[in-house]
């Protein structure tokens, strides 16, 4: 191999390490996270299942189980959690929120309640 062909191949294999150390880095966490824990009741007692909760801002979205609940994997800081067909007293609304604190290794919960006789 000549100069030539063998200061090529130094750059182009540089060139790659370069690319791969920051395509690397694009999916690294900028703070530890935590969970978010959604419980969803009907009238305060029984479990609301099939309800659609999401986190704007994100893909995240989850229909909560058999016992009215869903589970969030976040980033540590603060986050909106929605709740679809939720009936609640007054006018009628698509949704619902709440604004949750999420903090490394820890479990914050949002609590939700469709007034069933609210309808």
């Amino acid at each position: 191999m000549n100069r030539h062909g063998f200061s090529i191949t130094v750059c182009t294999l540089a060139a790659v390490c370069c690319l791969l150390g920051i395509l690397s880095c694009s999916g690294t966490p900028t703070a530890p996270g935590g969970f978010v824990l959604v419980s969803v009741t009907q009238d305060g007692v029984r479990p609301a299942p099939g309800k659609t909760i999401e986190i704007p801002g994100t893909t995240l979205r989850e229909t909560t189980d058999a016992n009215g609940m869903a589970l969030f994997s976040l980033h540590a800081g603060t986050w909106v959690v929605r709740a679809y067909d939720i009936s609640t007293p007054g006018p009628s609304r698509p949704y619902v929120e709440q604004t949750v604190e999420v903090q490394p290794a820890r479990t914050s919960r949002a609590q939700f309640n469709e007034c069933l006789y609210c309808r």
